[in-house]
């Protein structure tokens, strides 16, 4: 089974309705990865939890108002990653073939 790190970024307007969406929204990503800085998400995600994931970020969104960015991210980047003040992205789960 093979995994892809994903980096989740997001940004939504200081409201009340879209403050009740990003405590659902961190909720939710919680779920998929490690959240490392305000806004940002490190996920290691097979394509089915991926595609799992885009179904629910879909229905929870108001893509009029809210931004969501995700960088997929191969071994070879992650590699090269470069983290001051924090330790490098890993996977923290042995996933067992």
């Amino acid at each position: 089974m093979t995994t892809l790190f994903y980096l989740i970024i997001y940004d939504l307007p200081d409201t009340k309705p879209a403050n009740k969406r990003r405590t659902r929204l961190h909720k939710l990503l919680s779920g998929y990865g490690k959240w490392t800085q305000y806004s940002v998400f490190e996920c290691f995600l097979t394509a089915m939890q991926f595609a799992k994931l885009q179904t629910q970020l879909e229905k929870l969104v108001k893509p009029d108002e809210d931004s969501i960015r995700i960088y997929v991210l191969d071994a070879g980047a992650l590699k090269r990653t470069i983290a001051y003040g924090s330790e490098k992205p890993r996977q923290e789960r042995a996933i067992v073939l």
